[in-house]
């Protein structure tokens, strides 16, 4: 093993009322119970979702393999085993199904199993495509990875449905290769990396030609693709919320890599202490924590990084981070490529009866209006 271990694609360089106030309480219950009776949509509180651990690459076999542990770092299950490299996991967004990468044929291609264990993995493609870093979509409905194409010069993002049919190719670039796609919350775009020859300054005004990574955007029907940020080490996105993208970006000469997010209208704000290497942001829902992996030395741990103050990691103003370990057993070997397993399905859209006690209240309602017209029509007959 070199010095300073591999992970698969770090920071690749490739080719997302009858008195006035009783009136107006009566006519807001009652406003509220037709509302309610005639199926309008409550809406329903949720318990905010929190991790109950992840799942993650592991080289303590002698090859790539991924495990689940949790949170404090016991192993549940493995995931993968053999001599094949597996990698680039991604779980479903209801935490049953994980898509990953696995070169059992000789070439990476994707592969989808329960995360439960029991059935088998099933290969969703296939030779002669060459597959990696499979995404899913956060309605589950659809996955993105990324793939060179059979006489292709360079990789390029997919889009399909989850057993792998029906794929679509989103980008189509030629002087330059993408790949590493992930979806907006929103599901509406999908944030990769592209690789090309870049320049940068050298010294006496000259030039330098090298080959780095940006960030860029696509709409998931394949428009409107544009760069995000400038480069030019660049990798791992990810979303923080619809508007947001946290990355990794590499400081060459400083032999460093920080976490970094950016909005889409390009503003950058830094996310990691400056003197480590971070990479692999792996943002959690409530916005006030991330996964990552670290590099220290020789070896890739998994962290999860938050603001010392507490605040959300959209809060520009400034702050310390803690970063806490998140251990797994020595015999693993080096950790990296984290995937929360989320506490809970995500809520689904859902509609309510009313509330008994808004139904009561708004016939106690109807019933107060009706005694005061017989109180009325008395009075009335008493004239």
């Amino acid at each position: 093993m070199s010095s300073r271990p591999t992970i698969t694609a770090k920071l690749t360089l490739v080719r997302c009322g009858r008195s006035g106030a009783a009136r107006r309480i009566c006519g807001w219950l009652i406003a509220v119970a037709a509302i309610g009776l005639a199926g309008a949509p409550v809406l329903a509180v949720s318990a905010a979702r929190t991790p109950s651990g992840f799942v993650a690459v592991t080289n303590g076999s002698g090859s790539l393999q991924i495990s689940q542990f949790t949170l404090d770092g016991v192993l549940v299950r493995r995931l993968t085993t053999g001599p094949a490299n597996h990698n680039y996991p991604s779980l479903s967004p209801d935490g049953k199904q994980l898509l990953y990468t696995g070169d059992e044929g000789g070439t990476p291609e994707i592969y989808r199993r329960d995360l439960a264990g029991g059935a088998p993995a099933t290969q969703l493609t296939r030779p002669p495509l060459i597959s990696t870093s499979p995404s899913w979509a956060p309605d589950g409905n659809s996955i993105a990875y990324s793939a060179l194409p059979p006489g292709g010069a360079a990789y390029q993002i997919f889009l399909a449905r989850p057993d792998g049919s029906r794929p679509v190719q989103l980008t189509h670039t030629t002087d330059s290769g993408n790949t590493q796609p992930a979806f907006s919350p929103d599901g509406s775009r999908i944030a990769y990396i592209n690789g090309r020859e870049m320049k940068t300054p050298g010294a006496n005004g000259s030039s330098i030609t090298l080959f780095g990574n940006r960030i860029w955007v696509v709409d998931v029907d394949g428009s409107s693709a544009a760069p995000l940020t400038p480069g030019p080490r660049d990798a791992y996105p990810q979303w923080l919320d619809p508007a947001t993208v946290f990355f990794a970006r590499e400081d060459v000469d400083a032999q460093t890599s920080r976490i970094v997010s950016v909005g889409l209208d390009g503003r950058e704000q830094g996310q990691s202490p400056i003197d480590q290497h971070f990479l692999e942001p792996r943002p959690l829902p409530d916005g006030r924590a991330y996964g990552a992996t670290i590099e220290e030395g020789a070896a890739l741990h998994l962290v999860r990084v938050s603001r010392a103050d507490g605040a959300t990691l959209k809060t520009s103003a400034p702050s310390d981070f803690l970063v806490e370990r998140l251990r797994v057993p020595p015999a693993d070997g080096s950790a990296f490529t984290l995937a929360w397993i989320m506490a809970g399905s995500p809520p689904a859209p859902s509609e309510a009866r009313p509330p008994v006690g808004v139904i009561a209240l708004s016939v106690a309602c109807l019933l107060l209006l009706a005694g005061f017209g017989l109180l009325t029509r008395k009075k009335t007959n008493a004239c």
